[in-house]
């Protein structure tokens, strides 16, 4: 069977996801519209999914008693090369500035140009951009969860995305993603005190 085709205008980006952007819910809350547009089932080639990409911290704590902790960073997802791998995404289109919005969500990641690495969609134009982590925000290995913490409701997202996919969808994911660093994993809760902005 031929791989659907994606048609692309002058001003519009496939986007791959492969983390918390499998939620369609998750995507609408950066573009500030119900998306609604192409969300396709496909493979990047040579890539797989790790946990060691972190944000800093301000406003996420967890409880270890009574005791409110402040996790110096938080960990999510990223995409790292990995020959002989093909990783299961989707590709969603965004258009003009949404772009811009996509780039100052994902500031801890390069938009990285994968449009040759696709497989299973073919592309009409335009590129597939993949959010990859910068160097200066990988975690070290040895991170402990006051350092570094996975916060539960990013997996609750993921978890949200990949209820929407197909069963077989859910199967390749856990087979192309490293397992999650349940050391780190914690109960988290947003201080709106500290929100900043």
């Amino acid at each position: 069977m031929d791989a659907p085709i994606l048609h692309l205008g002058n001003t519009e980006t496939a986007i791959v996801g492969y983390g918390s952007l499998l939620s369609v819910a998750s995507i609408s809350g950066t573009l500030k519209r119900e998306y609604d547009g192409p969300f396709v089932p496909c493979h990047v080639a040579g890539w797989r999914r790790t946990w060691d990409v972190w944000m800093p911290n301000e406003a996420f704590y967890y409880l270890d008693g009574a005791d409110r902790i402040y996790p110096d960073k938080v960990v999510y997802l990223n995409a790292r090369r990995s020959p002989g791998t093909r990783m299961n995404c989707v590709l969603f289109v965004v258009r003009g500035a949404e772009l811009d919005a996509m780039h100052r969500r994902e500031w801890v990641y390069a938009p990285v140009d994968v449009s040759l690495d696709l497989r299973g969609v073919r592309l009409d134009g335009g590129t597939a951009l993949m959010y990859v982590g910068k160097k200066e925000h990988l975690l070290p290995q040895t991170a402990t969860r006051r350092e570094a913490a996975v916060r539960r409701s990013y997996l609750a997202i993921l978890e949200q995305g990949l209820q929407q996919a197909a069963a077989p969808f859910r199967a390749e994911f856990d087979a192309t993603s490293d397992p999650v660093p349940t050391h780190l994993v914690v109960e988290d809760r947003l201080d709106p005190d500290r929100l900043s902005g």
